[in-house]
């Protein structure tokens, strides 16, 4: 299925996102990622730590979904956004430097944009170090801009 311009255009231009899982008590918990969305295959990556809520979250129940928005603070009709539901995969545990060469590639980038934008944070983290990448296989998107929506099943 094509995705509407405007929905790529928020994907492909941020890097933040609200990723929301249920526990298998359909307890919500909902914490910032950084992710990387990939057109041809219909899928969002994010890295995570493997001791992690989510990951416990998502171990228990697969079903997730990711917001990313932009906002306006002075008039919220221009606020924007795209969320993405569909079901998780941990599709890398253990060592990164043993991942195949293009996903070792999406991992570097995630934390290089991770990285550029909080070096304190992570300064003496070495990349990788009890991380796993999460992907999202998208079955339905919704977008907004201010009150009006739009949604697009996929598949």
């Amino acid at each position: 299925m094509k995705i509407p311009d405007e929905m790529l255009n928020i994907l492909y231009g941020n890097y933040f996102g609200y990723v929301c899982t249920s526990d298998r008590n359909d307890i919500p918990h909902i914490t910032p990622v950084f992710f990387v969305y990939d057109e041809p295959s219909q899928k969002i990556f994010f890295i995570t730590n493997d001791m992690s809520k989510k990951v416990k979250n998502l171990l228990e129940n697969p079903n997730v979904s990711i917001t990313v928005d932009i906002r306006d603070t002075k008039n919220p009709f221009n606020n924007e956004g795209v969320m993405a539901q569909g079901t998780a995969e941990i599709t890398e545990r253990g060592p990164i430097y043993f991942l195949p060469e293009d996903t070792l590639q999406l991992y570097r980038d995630i934390y290089m944009e991770f990285k550029g934008k909080y070096q304190a944070v992570i300064e003496n983290r070495p990349m990788g170090e009890n991380d796993v990448i999460v992907q999202i296989k998208i079955e339905k998107m919704v977008y907004w801009k201010g009150p009006h929506f739009k949604s697009v099943k996929m598949g």
